[in-house]
């Protein structure tokens, strides 16, 4: 994937990038929703870390449709027992779910709190210390709090791509360490893990490359990657466009053919690459699909210009029209 998106940037002509955007939003994020997030921390004990890494990632860093229109940070549905205005949105149903509006931002964080802070199946995250967020992090995971498999690794990747440990004055930890409370309700600095600032844990690498390159259009084609921990559903809420149709547009009959750091196109895909370059030749690991999606050609359109069928193989160093 990271060669795939490499071999993209090379072709600076055809592909418009607006670097860094994403990382200024999240920084933006931080900033802003730091404070909410310690007095969330302060009242119900979850760590301020863990609450601005979900809130991120739910939120598209308060990017989201959803979250513009409805103050929604944590895209928490309007289920039965909920009284107040709801907001109708995309999810993984073929129609559009209704998510719970929220007056302010501090409402929504407080509805997230209480959310885990009632649910039985979360009761054993709060015997571990608001430090500690790789524990609360898998944690979430096994209790089921989200699908993806990579969620407690993106929820790691964003904290310490980010520093979040720093907002309650936490360090970072290494892989498999843990901290303890002790009987004075501090951290057992004997437990605790700092890592040297020039390193970065795998997740951090991950969340990094992908965040710092985010697509604006290829191809006169609007597009995005799908981001650490990030799920399609959360990406049809964010830009207000049905899964099913984002499935269609990238030529996918499902979700589980997306990995993270994929590019996913919003809009249907052109006929014919509207660049000057006329012939790509095919490097190591291409498919005549990843061709497709790197020039934002339809799939059919780039094999009948190549009098092949959609499945056929690539050869290392073939020439592939791409107009």
């Amino acid at each position: 994937m990271k060669q795939f998106l490499l071999l993209i940037f090379s072709f600076s002509i055809a592909i418009e990038w607006l670097y860094a955007q994403s990382a200024t939003e999240i920084r933006a994020y931080i900033t802003k929703y730091t404070p909410i997030a310690l007095a969330q921390e302060r009242e119900y004990g979850i760590p301020a870390t863990i609450t601005l890494a979900q809130g991120i990632l739910e939120s598209g860093a308060g990017t989201s449709q959803l979250t513009v229109n409805t103050n929604n940070h944590f895209g928490i549905k309007a289920l039965k027992g909920w009284d107040g205005k709801v907001y109708y949105a995309w999810d993984d149903e073929p129609v559009k779910s209704k998510f719970r509006v929220y007056a302010s931002p501090e409402d929504s964080f407080r509805d997230h709190s209480l959310l885990l802070k009632n649910a039985s199946r979360y009761a054993q995250l709060f015997s571990k210390s608001v430090y500690d967020y790789r524990a609360w992090a898998f944690g979430l995971q096994t209790a089921g709090y989200a699908t993806a498999s990579n969620y407690a690794k993106a929820l790691i990747g964003y904290i310490e791509a980010f520093s979040l440990y720093e907002v309650n004055g936490g360090v970072k930890l290494k892989a498999g360490k843990t901290i303890t409370i002790t009987t004075v309700e501090v951290i057992d600095t004997a437990e605790k893990s700092e890592s040297s600032p020039q390193e970065l844990s795998e997740e951090a690498e991950e969340v990094n490359y992908i965040v710092s390159r985010h697509v604006v259009q290829i191809n006169d084609v609007r597009c995005s990657v799908l981001y650490p921990g990030q799920t399609l559903s959360q990406l049809a809420q964010k830009y207000d466009i049905s899964k099913q149709k984002l499935l269609e547009y990238n030529e996918l009959t499902s979700e589980k053919q997306l990995a993270e750091g994929d590019l996913v196109f919003l809009q249907k895909k052109k006929n014919r690459f509207g660049g000057i370059q006329e012939y790509y030749r095919v490097k190591e690991g291409d498919s005549l699909y990843s061709i497709s999606q790197m020039f934002g050609i339809r799939l059919a359109s780039l094999a009948k210009m190549n009098k092949r069928h959609t499945f056929s193989q690539v050869k290392l160093g073939e020439k592939i029209k791409i107009k």
